[in-house]
């Protein structure tokens, strides 16, 4: 098996996790948190599909996000391309208050296939090539894709290979959201959907 194999092996699973995440919620649920320090699962769904619609179609390969393609922001309510690292607490319930769910579920899904497509593409030889020190600057700083936590994105990423951004941007970081995201479906008091 290779890695492009092994990737597919975990994230083909991954993408009903959202759908039984919902169920049975609530809008207010969905866009509230039942605890100030946590961020509402609407902002967990939106920076997620942020993340690694940047990172596979910025960083991983040179090609338009799929927020850019159609009325994606209009249709969901944001006016920036950041992901949503270092946000103001005001700023994560604004924009959790304001995005379209219906239209996020679609985004969601759009990133999902655009992120099949580019790896299904991808010679596998590019996922061990090293992430370029002045790519990550020009999408996190330039671009704006960073917002506030840009000097931190490039800081943690330099160093890293294409290979480990997309494990980390379409599978780890996710997983750890998704996590977070149970945890307050489950502090609303509603059942796991196991």
């Amino acid at each position: 098996m290779d890695a492009k194999q092994l990737f597919f092996e975990r994230y083909d699973g991954f993408q009903e996790y959202p759908v039984l995440l919902l169920e049975g919620m609530s809008e207010a649920q969905i866009r509230q948190s039942p605890y100030p320090a946590l961020n509402p699962i609407a902002w967990i769904l939106w920076h997620s599909a942020r993340c690694e619609d940047v990172g596979v179609n910025r960083l991983l390969v040179d090609r338009r996000q799929v927020l850019e393609d159609g009325a994606w922001p209009s249709c969901l309510g944001v006016d920036d391309r950041r992901l949503g690292t270092g946000m103001t607490k005001r700023e994560v319930t604004e924009l959790s208050e304001r995005l379209s769910l219906p239209d996020l579920a679609a985004y969601r899904t759009a990133v999902t296939e655009r992120t099949v497509e580019v790896v299904v593409e991808l010679p596998s030889e590019e996922l061990s090539r090293q992430l370029a020190a002045e790519r990550l600057q020009q999408v996190f700083m330039e671009e704006g894709a960073g917002g506030s936590a840009a000097t931190q994105l490039v800081e943690a990423y330099a160093g890293h290979t294409k290979g480990w951004l997309l494990g980390h941007l379409a599978l780890t970081h996710p997983f750890y959201h998704m996590g977070q995201a149970f945890v307050l479906r489950a502090m609303f008091g509603l059942p796991n959907p196991w």
